[in-house]
C-alpha cells in the first residue's frame, strides 16, 4: 500500500498543506505582476485540495462549506480563475482566513476547545 500521495490526502491534513501556503516568498508589491503572481499562489496552495476527503460524519452545512470551498480554490488555481486578471491578493487573504474558520469549525465539531493563535 502507498502511504504518500503528490499533494496529499486527508481533511486536515490537506487543509493544513494549502494554509502552510500563506509563508510562500512572493513579492506581493510586485503592481506589473500582481494578477500573475496571485494566480500562481493559487496554483501552487490548491493543488493540495485534490485528495481532500469529506466526511460524511460533518454536519452537512460543514461538508457543503467544505465542498465549496475546495471548487474555488481549485477553480481559482486551475480552472476557469486560473489567468484571470481579476485575481488578487485580497482573495488570497481571504482564502487563507476561510481555511482558519474551516479547520475551527471542523475543531469545534469534535469538541475540541481552539483558540486563534496571536503570531499573525
Amino acid at each position: 500500500m502507498n502511504t504518500k500521495s503528490e499533494f496529499g490526502k486527508g481533511l486536515t491534513y490537506c487543509l493544513g498543506l494549502f494554509l502552510a501556503h500563506r509563508n510562500l516568498h512572493i513579492p506581493r508589491n510586485d503592481h506589473e505582476r500582481k494578477y500573475m503572481l496571485a494566480c500562481m499562489w493559487f496554483n501552487a496552495s490548491s493543488d493540495h485540495l485534490y485528495g481532500m476527503q469529506i466526511p460524511d460524519t460533518l454536519p452537512k452545512s460543514l461538508q457543503s462549506r467544505l465542498w465549496k470551498f475546495r471548487k474555488e480554490m481549485l477553480d481559482l488555481g486551475h480552472g476557469d480563475g486560473l489567468g484571470d486578471d481579476k485575481i488578487t491578493w485580497k482573495q488570497v487573504d481571504e482564502s487563507l482566513e476561510t481555511t482558519e474558520s474551516l479547520l475551527l469549525a471542523i475543531d469545534k465539531h469534535y469538541g475540541i476547545a481552539t483558540k486563534k493563535a496571536s503570531w499573525r
